[in-house]
């Protein structure tokens, strides 16, 4: 957002971002708290061992404290697993988290793109598992970005079974699992233990509200976590971020707060974007909406540049594999930043008006 605020001439203050899919209340007071009154650690080198942050973070996903690892928001363990395990091919369930595949091309390796989340569609009309031939891993994210699908426990295990046989690695991205109130019904978290070519990865930034900081987690088995502790910086976790990390998880009301606050707001915002002419949201189960404004006349990039000059960031998806100039995908966001979008959204569309 700091780029966006110096190309636009704008205060970053001012600039409501839509593109990042944040929660929308921000991090717990608690967060703040902790982070003034013990300010001091900064002095510090952090504790490669992580304080109480990996305890209570193994409670909150119901994993042991041994199959998991903390790390620079999640995408520093993205891209740490090629090296770790080897990764030279990986088939990647588009359209999808650009990183997957930049962290196996990074390190030496090929990706393919097999469109598996059409959003046009409620049922993949593609089956990952005959594509598994020659791929050291199968990387997918759930719920996906941006598609907002949830797939089902029953759904994913089949194919992280036939990976297994295959010789792969299943890496699923559950880096908005937390948005999901029956988290416990879709996660693959308990599972690891009983598949060694499961990785589960986590992300303490977007539920908790704290990307500034970084702070992301991946959960597998010991021999996994093993392979990864050899090829990741020990500091990289800073002291910082294990203090927020502590205060979130303690603070259970602003977790539910944030689930009743993202549902009523995501409704709220998709059939308000759904009366919107040449309008169409696609359902979701998370904190964003993906959107086709095919039916507008204008086009993502357009759309952009327009809202941007009103001091609107939304994410254009045109760069998203399998995706194009249709597609944007926008945050939920509190009341009063939901009905700035629309009102923006509708001075570019309409004459409507939103109060």
């Amino acid at each position: 957002m700091a780029r966006a605020a110096r190309e636009l001439g704008l205060p970053e203050k001012s600039i409501i971002d839509f593109s990042a899919s944040i929660n929308p209340l921000g991090a717990a007071p608690g967060v703040y708290r902790a982070i003034s009154e013990e300010s001091w650690k900064i002095r510090h080198y952090p504790d490669t061992e992580h304080g109480n942050l990996p305890a209570l973070l193994a409670e909150h996903l119901g994993v042991d404290r041994e199959n998991l690892l903390l790390g620079n928001g999640g995408a520093e363990l993205i891209y740490l697993l090629p090296r770790a395990v080897k990764i030279s091919s990986a088939l990647v369930l588009a359209p999808t988290f650009s990183e997957y595949a930049r962290a196996v091309e990074a390190s030496g390796g090929l990706a393919r793109h097999l469109f598996f989340f059409r959003p046009d569609q409620g049922s993949p009309s593609v089956e990952p598992a005959d594509h598994l031939a020659g791929v050291d891993a199968l990387f997918l994210c759930n719920p996906n970005n941006p598609t907002g699908r949830l797939m089902a426990r029953e759904e994913l295990l089949p194919l992280v079974d036939e990976a297994g046989r295959a010789g792969a690695y299943v890496v699923v991205d559950e880096a908005f699992m937390d948005f999901v109130p029956a988290r416990d019904n879709f996660s693959l978290m308990a599972t690891v233990c009983s598949r060694p070519n499961l990785v589960v990865l986590y992300s303490m930034t977007k539920f908790f509200g704290i990307p500034g900081l970084r702070l992301g987690a991946a959960v597998a088995s010991a021999d996994v976590i093993s392979r990864l502790k050899k090829v990741k910086d020990p500091w990289s976790v800073n002291a910082m971020a294990l203090l927020a990390g502590e205060a979130a998880l303690k603070d259970r009301g602003h977790m539910a707060d944030t689930l009743k606050t993202v549902r009523e707001e995501r409704e709220y915002l998709f059939y308000s974007l759904s009366s919107i002419p040449g309008m169409k949201p696609f359902p979701s189960e998370t904190n964003f909406l993906l959107l086709d404004i095919s039916g507008t006349g204008v086009s993502s990039s357009a759309l952009v540049e327009k809202l941007a000059v009103a001091g609107i960031l939304v994410r254009n998806c045109a760069n998203f594999h399998g995706l194009d100039q249709r597609f944007v995908r926008v945050a939920v966001k509190t009341r009063e930043e939901n009905n700035a979008l629309l009102n923006a959204l509708t001075e570019v569309i309409g004459p409507w008006k939103w109060k």
